[in-house]
């Protein structure tokens, strides 16, 4: 079976890269975190880790920020990419330069929360103002077909991740616990192994090219 290639773009080191590698061999990986962050060493073929950019180059210059991360991300000729806790909005040239360099590659957003439940769960930070409201967090698998926030077609739903859960494993007291960051990422690692990972994979099988 010939392999995929996966980018993964990140502002987070709370993202499902090494997990999808390391569960999934017939993917390459590639991860490009927009800002440095610790990454375990890990002794795996198909995983890949790069930092591209930095937040001064992003405030002063966004369009030729993304005009280098197209070239950049171009160089692994992925057949998906996707967005993982990324805190940038791609815009229009980006998606346009992807798309004429390979009219096949798919652009995947992560969202982390109910697009079915309206527009108050777009943008960042969707996931604490979702649980905070419905104490549930649900992430929308949709791709990216143009610069609008948290639109596009789409592709699946995970199951949710409850607080009644979270206070099972004893990961969380309350539901305003959430708003501690060092919190938030727990719950969100935990969300993203136990409901994303599985829900993403089933998704790249079926939109394969």
């Amino acid at each position: 079976m010939e392999r995929k290639n996966i980018v993964f773009l990140s502002s987070s080191y709370v993202n499902l890269a090494h997990l999808f590698a390391d569960k999934y061999k017939e993917y390459d990986i590639f991860l490009i975190a927009d800002r440095k962050f610790p990454h375990e060493e890990m002794e795996m073929d198909n995983y890949y880790t790069y930092s591209f950019g930095n937040e001064k180059q992003f405030e002063k210059n966004k369009e030729k920020y993304f005009d280098s991360l197209g070239v950049y991300v171009e160089q692994f000729e992925p057949d998906f990419i996707i967005t993982n806790n990324y805190t940038k909005l791609l815009p229009k040239s980006f998606i346009e330069f992807v798309k004429f360099r390979n009219k096949k590659t798919k652009i995947i957003n992560l969202h982390h929360a109910d697009l079915r439940k309206g527009n108050e769960f777009k943008g960042l930070n969707a996931d604490i103002k979702e649980f905070l409201k419905t104490e549930e967090i649900t992430t929308t698998l949709h791709l990216i077909e143009d610069e609008k926030m948290d639109e596009g077609k789409i592709l699946d739903y995970t199951y949710p991740t409850t607080l009644k859960e979270l206070k099972t494993k004893t990961l969380i007291h309350k539901k305003e616990d959430i708003i501690n960051l060092r919190l938030r990422n727990v719950i969100l690692s935990y969300h993203e192994r136990t409901k994303v990972l599985k829900h993403l994979y089933n998704v790249l099988k079926k939109n394969g090219n």
